[in-house]
């Protein structure tokens, strides 16, 4: 394997000068400062290796030129004679030595006018030349195997199948191939079209050969049938003239009763008419009786309605006024319940005050006693002082024992104080808490009390309105089916009016059609009537095709046409389309239609006879019948079919693209049939019975109660209610807080009490008990003396009547007062809650007779409204049965009316029924005058030889008048003794037909003939060129075959090429994927694999790559992340170097995106395959160019306005 030692540049890019870049180890790194001119190496490697300017980031050779540029101080000025000078040629050369150690030079020169030049060992060769020796070393210019730039690994993570398959069709070689392959391939379908075309000519020649031999024997045959057609004709001509003379006496005859007839139903129908007038002046008078009637009641109505609304306002004050006297009651009785408690409280504040005075009473006569005793004493207090002093020495020990013990006995005894404090405290805060939670339990009775009034009354107007929308809804139900049903019955009415002018119309065109049928033997019929669907869905689409040809008259010949035509004008029968079968040039349908899924030609689903396909064909033209409009929008519009589509339920699409919704089934297309007079009468009475109904229906609803005002009162109730709730639960949760604060500080309390226990328990200590009443003997042994001089029986007892019993006394005098005041102030305050309880329950009495004045008054408007309502619907009541008799009169009125008018109207009828029969007789006469004068001129064009006794038939020319014709038609006489008397008998349409089908077999076994009589001439002619047509195809089979085996050949050296490449890219990608993303935590790796989407033609398709990063689930390359993506495009781009591996490999920046741990595993994979190619790799990652065998740096040289070069062994620096 050969390497790549160094590169020599000269001016290239920002190289200014020659420098010599490497030598290139095994594994080199490039690496420098962004805009240094690291990339400008990578173009280098490029340029000389023949890559075109265009990848090399530049538009023109001479663009890679080294150019200089003026030198300029810090303010922007030039500086004179500092510029760099711009060069005008430049070379790269590339050191390379082979496999056998052998080095050979790749120079690549650039000349100032943007020529460039190739040499090899310094020896000008062609480009051609070049490349071949690069390919040689297995350097491919056209695949760039040997290199990578900037940015193609991103580019290659973001490629789609189609581009990941050209990438393997440039690196295999098979994209060489694509020109040749499509070149061959469209000759190859050229050939095979040629060698069709060919077939089918070769085909047609031999039928043209096969008939002009058949057409000589049919000449004879022919003359034959020509002789019979002409005697048919002419007995057909002679029976139909035979029996339109007598249809003319018959029909004469007829003209003359009915006019008499005519006469007498004139005469009645003056007589109804009277009768008629008179009805209908009766029957307005009843029906103004019944308006001004229904007005009266509807008056009477809005009044009694509008007592309503006031009657509703004073219903709800009075139940207003009945709840709030309740709350008022109990709210009195509540007010007297506190009452009590309050005097009771008071009572007991009182008794206590004077047990208070009572106690200080006794404490000034104490005191007084107390005084004298400590008057006599006081001249001892210096003895006991000194004495005190002295026994204090004396027990100076077991003192200090004692207050020893006593100390932790002081600061329980504080603690006592503090805790007895916050008992006092918490009891008053407990009595306080339980006032205010008693205060909050009446509150919530009176809520709850008012929130269950509340509900009643809510559910109580929920039912009401509940019951109210029931009937509101009755009533919208009833309403509306009484309308669908007025709606049907009046589109019906309309209907039977519509189809009746309908059916007019359509008796006069197919009376039309029956005319001509009978004039001219060439006349079929209408299309309509000739042709029919296969099946009864197809119907409507069916008619839609077909459109305005549906009525359209199909004839034999455009001869016949006229004929028609020229009858039409002058009869005035208006006007219609005539289809000539002969004449008429139809389109076959493509093939390709046929092919369309749930889509069928319209022609392919309409039965007809043989003889009239011409006109079927014409009418339905090329259009498609689909199933759905989804089909019908894909072959349209997706498949871009210029075709008219029609749907089975009736929407088309044009030719244009245009879209149009459905129309009436073809079922519909001849108009419906007549209503019987009897049903049409039921639907009319039915009519007026659904009319009256819904009159009575909407005064029903104005009579319903208002239902606003109802909503009105249910809000304010629900309002009030949900005003209640809350109120209730606030209620409830402040009783809640309250009784769960009393029950913490009954607990606190509690726990204060049992730890006063505690404490008394550990004040109660015996040995400080011993020392005290050690203390105390030897305290009275000591003071005995002084307590026999004082006449006290112990020294405590002096202390007490001396030094402690006016302080005892001062503070039992101070909390006798304290509590005294307390009482006092409590008691004007209770009193002062019992003066305004008394003023509230004198409040609630007062508001409560008010409320109960408020409630009789209002009972005493409910009944004088209640009682005028009452007055007002009895007299509504009246007016309405009044109202019935008159409308009952009305109706009678109105059946007498109508029946006077069906009189009329079948009067009426019965005339205008004879008037058009003798209309219809009269144009029959016509008719039949133009039939004979029609076929008298047939007779005379077509030279049918009649037997004339009297006049001629060249005196009817073309330009005559109706009547002129007429005229002359009847001076001409027909011998009919040819006729046969079985025929002059017998002049039912069975013979016509006879005759007609007949004719019609002749003419068509005749035209089926169609002899040529050119035929012999021509057959020699035939036979040449049939045989000139065999050789043509032998020739173009022979083309056709050559054309597919060069073209086989050519795909099965591509498939081969590109499928090697795939097969070993394939093979060796997850196995490099892998070693690209092993880790200590994966030592297996991710996975990567390959699959093609077209195993025929894989370069005609895509390849698709998957990558799956290690413990991660199966997600397209869209999906991965930056630094994923690109190490699986590095696992792509080393699998397809290894196909066809070049001896080095040049990568640019192809670690840009990649993290720290993703670097050093694409470095420990290059450095572990470095011994297989050569890698040279631009890199900015430290992790990354710290593993190479050598460095190239790269610098801007500031001073000389060029990039500059430093290379580094780093094998000469073992890793430590």
């Amino acid at each position: 394997m050969g390497r790549l030692v160094q590169l020599e540049v000269n001016n290239f890019k920002s190289y200014r000068g020659h420098h010599v870049i490497g030598p290139f180890k095994q594994l080199t790194a490039v690496i420098g400062p962004n805009g240094a001119g690291k990339s400008n190496i990578m173009d280098a490697v490029s340029f000389v290796l023949g890559i075109q300017s265009a990848q090399l980031r530049s538009t023109h050779l001479r663009d890679l030129i080294y150019r200089g540029r003026a030198m300029v101080d810090d303010q922007g000025r030039e500086v004179a004679g500092v510029s760099a000078e711009s060069a005008t040629s430049a070379y790269v050369s590339a050191v390379y030595e082979d496999a056998n150690q052998n080095q050979i030079t790749f120079t690549r020169t650039i000349s100032a006018d943007g020529k460039s030049e190739y040499r090899v060992n310094g020896k000008t060769v062609r480009r051609e030349a070049y490349v071949a020796y690069l390919e040689r070393e297995n350097v491919l210019i056209k695949a760039r195997n040997f290199l990578v730039f900037q940015g193609d690994v991103e580019s290659v993570a973001a490629q789609n199948p189609k581009d990941l398959t050209r990438l393997i069709e440039q690196v295999s070689g098979s994209l060489d191939l694509k020109d040749q392959y499509e070149t061959l391939k469209q000759a190859q379908d050229t050939a095979m079209e040629n060698s069709t075309l060919m077939f089918q000519k070769r085909r047609g020649m031999q039928a043209e050969l096969k008939q002009y031999r058949e057409q000589k024997s049919e000449a004879e045959q022919y003359e034959n049938m020509q002789q019979q057609c002409d005697e048919l004709v002419l007995a057909q001509t002679q029976w139909k003239l035979f029996h339109l003379e007598r249809d003319l006496e018959r029909m004469r005859d007829s003209v003359h009763d009915d006019q008499g007839t005519l006469r007498e139903y004139e005469d009645l129908h003056e007589a109804i008419e009277a009768q008629v007038r008179t009805a209908k002046q009766e029957h307005a008078a009843a029906t103004k009786d019944v308006v001004r009637l229904d007005r009266l009641v509807g008056k009477e109505e809005n009044a009694v309605k509008a007592h309503q609304p006031v009657l509703t306002q004073l219903r709800q004050a009075q139940t207003h006024s009945t709840q709030k006297v309740e709350r008022l009651a109990t709210q009195v009785e509540k007010i007297d319940r506190d009452l009590a408690r309050q005097e009771q409280s008071l009572t007991d504040l009182r008794d206590q005050i004077a047990t208070i005075t009572r106690a200080q009473q006794q404490l000034d006569r104490t005191a007084s006693s107390t005084d004298a005793k400590r008057q006599g004493l006081a001249g001892l207090q210096d003895e006991y002082h000194r004495l005190r002093s002295q026994f204090l020495l004396e027990t100076a020990t077991l003192q200090q024992q004692l207050d020893s013990l006593q100390l932790g006995s002081k600061a329980r005894q504080d603690e006592v104080a503090r805790l007895e404090a916050k008992r006092v405290a918490l009891e008053h805060k407990m009595e306080a808490a339980q006032q205010e939670l008693e205060q909050a339990r009446g509150k919530l009775e009176r809520a709850s009390d008012g929130l269950a009034r509340a509900t009643d009354e809510q559910t109580g107007l929920e039912q009401e309105m509940a019951a109210i929308q029931t009937r509101d809804a009755q009533l919208r139900a009833q309403e509306q089916s009484l309308n669908e049903k007025l709606v049907e019955l009046t589109g019906k009415l309309m209907d039977y009016r519509s189809d009746k002018r309908e059916s007019e119309r359509e008796s006069k065109m197919r009376q039309l059609v029956e005319d001509l049928k009978s004039l001219f033997p060439g006349v079929y019929g209408r299309l309509n009537e000739l042709c029919r669907p296969t099946q009864r869905i197809y119907d409507r689409a069916v008619a839609l095709v077909l459109g305005k040809n549906m009525d359209a008259i199909v004839t034999d010949s455009q001869a016949t046409a006229m004929e028609c035509i020229r009858y039409m004008r002058e009869q005035r029968k208006g006007h219609a389309t005539f289809l000539p079968v002969q004449e008429l040039v139809t389109k076959e349908i493509p093939p390709r239609l046929r092919s369309f899924a749930n889509a069928r030609p319209a022609l392919d689903v309409v039965q007809y006879d043989k003889e009239i396909e011409p006109a079927v064909k014409y009418a339905c033209g090329t259009a498609l019948i689909t199933e759905t409009l989804d089909v019908a929008r894909y072959i349209c519009y997706e498949k871009g079919t210029r075709v008219k589509a029609v749907t089975l339920d009736g929407v088309t699409i044009h030719k244009t693209g245009s879209m149009s919704g459905g129309t009436a089934g073809a079922d519909q297309a001849s108009g419906t049939s007549r209503w019987e007079e009897r049903e049409v009468e039921t639907m009319k009475r039915a009519h007026e019975k659904i009319q009256a109904d819904l009159q009575q229906l909407t005064k029903e609803k104005r009579r319903h109660r208002d239902r606003e005002v109802l909503q009105m009162q249910l809000a304010g109730v629900i309002s009030q209610r949900q005003f209640l709730h809350t109120k209730v639960a606030g209620l409830e949760g402040r009783i809640a807080a309250k009784t769960k604060e009393l029950e913490e500080m009954t607990a606190e309390r509690d726990g204060i009490t049992a730890r006063l226990d505690d404490l008394g328990a550990e004040m109660a200590d015996a040995r400080v008990l011993d020392l005290q009443e050690e203390i105390r003997r030897a305290r009275d042994t000591f003071f005995a003396d002084f307590c026999e001089q004082a006449q006290v029986a112990t020294i405590d007892e002096y202390e007490q009547l001396v030094l402690e019993s006016a302080v005892e006394e001062t503070k039992q005098r101070n909390a006798l007062a304290t509590q005294r005041t307390k009482l006092e102030t409590q008691l004007a305050y209770e009193t002062d809650q019992l003066t305004k309880l008394h003023e509230r329950r004198e409040q609630a009495l007062t508001a409560r007779a008010n409320e109960t004045r408020n409630a009789e008054s209002n009972a005493e408007r409910i009944a004088q409204i209640e009682e005028a309502v009452a007055i007002g619907e009895a007299k509504v009541n009246q007016l309405r049965e009044q109202l019935e008799e008159f409308r009952r009169t009305q109706k009678d009125k109105a059946q007498v009316l109508h029946r006077r008018k069906r009189q009329q109207q079948e009067v009426r009828s019965s005339q205008e029924a004879l008037t058009k029969k003798i209309a219809q007789e009269s144009d029959a006469i016509t008719q039949l005058h133009h039939h004979r004068v029609t076929l008298l001129r047939k007779a005379r064009v077509d030279n049918i030889p009649l037997a004339i006794t009297t006049g001629s038939l060249a005196d009817l020319v073309p330009d005559l008048t109706v009547q002129q014709s007429q005229e002359l038609s009847q001076a001409i006489v027909v011998d009919y003794d040819d006729l046969d008397d079985d025929l002059k008998e017998d002049g039912s349409p069975a013979v016509g037909q006879d005759f007609t089908d007949r004719i019609h077999q002749l003419t068509s076994d005749m035209d089926r003939i169609a002899p040529n009589m050119r035929a012999l001439e021509k057959l020699a002619g035939v036979t040449a060129k049939c045989a000139e047509t065999d050789k043509e195809f032998e020739k173009a089979r022979r083309d056709a075959r050559l054309a597919k085996d060069r073209f086989l050949s050519v795909r099965q050296e591509r498939y081969t090429r590109f499928m090697d490449a795939f097969t070993h890219i394939s093979g060796c990608i997850d196995a490099i994927y892998k070693e690209l993303t092993r880790s200590r935590n994966f030592p297996l790796g991710g996975t990567a694999y390959l699959s093609l989407e077209s195993e025929d033609e894989p370069y005609a398709e895509g390849v698709k790559y998957h990558a799956m990063p290690p413990m991660k689930r199966f997600r397209d390359m869209e999906q991965l992340s930056g630094g994923e993506k690109t190490v699986a495009a590095l696992a792509l781009l080393f699998a397809i170097h290894s196909y066809r591996p070049s001896p080095f490999f040049v990568l640019d920046e192809v670690d840009a995106a990649l993290d720290n741990a993703n670097v050093a595993k694409v470095a420990r994979y290059v450095v572990r395959h470095r011994e297989d190619v050569q890698f040279i790799i631009i890199s900015l990652k430290n992790s990354f160019y710290e593993r190479c065998q050598g460095l190239v740096g790269v610098y801007r040289d500031v001073d000389a306005n060029s990039s500059g070069i430093l290379t580094l062994d780093l094998e000469a620096f073992p890793d430590e």
